[in-house]
C-alpha cells in the first residue's frame, strides 16, 4: 500500500493498540462490508521490531498510521519466506526500490532488521531465489 507495489492484497498487516477494542472493531467491520474476519491482522507483530525505522504515512485526527520503511518491509518478506503469498513479487519489488546491487547486501539487511531465530534455512534460499529472479529482471529490462 506505502510503496504502491500492486493493486490488491489478500489482508493488511497492522499492530493496533488498544488491541481488544480494535479486534471489536475490525470484526464488526468485516460483518459489515462483508470482508475476511482477518481483513486486518495483526499477526506482523513477531516480525516488528526496535531496528526498523517506522515512517508517519497518514495522520488523522483520531488515528495515526505508520508503516516500516522498505528496509524493515523487504527484511520481513525475505524472512517470512511463504512461498504461497506474493512475498516473492513484493521482495523484488522493493529490491527494485532500494536499488540492490549483490546479495550481499540483502544478507545485511536481513541481519540488521530481523531476529536470529527468523534467519532459517527457508529464508536464506528464498532470499537467494528472489535475488536471482531480481538479477534476471533487471538484465531483461536492459
Amino acid at each position: 500500500m506505502v510503496f504502491d507495489a500492486r493493486d490488491s492484497t489478500r489482508d493488511i498487516d497492522a499492530i493496533f493498540k488498544p488491541a481488544e477494542e480494535m479486534r471489536e472493531i475490525i470484526k464488526d467491520m468485516a460483518e459489515e462490508y462483508e470482508l475476511p474476519t482477518d481483513w486486518l491482522n495483526d499477526g506482523v507483530k513477531g516480525y516488528i521490531n526496535q531496528a526498523m525505522n517506522q515512517e508517519t504515512y497518514i495522520s488523522l485526527s483520531n488515528l495515526d498510521v505508520y508503516s516500516i520503511d522498505a528496509k524493515g518491509l523487504l527484511a520481513m518478506k525475505l524472512t517470512s519466506a511463504r512461498v504461497d503469498t506474493k512475498d516473492m513479487e513484493d521482495s523484488i519489488f522493493l529490491m527494485n526500490v532500494l536499488s540492490i546491487k549483490e546479495e550481499n547486501t540483502l544478507f545485511e539487511i536481513i541481519e540488521k532488521y530481523t531476529h536470529p531465530s527468523q534467519r532459517t534455512i527457508a529464508s536464506k534460499f528464498f532470499t537467494k531465489e528472489a535475488f536471482q529472479k531480481y538479477i534476471r529482471q533487471l538484465k531483461q529490462e536492459d
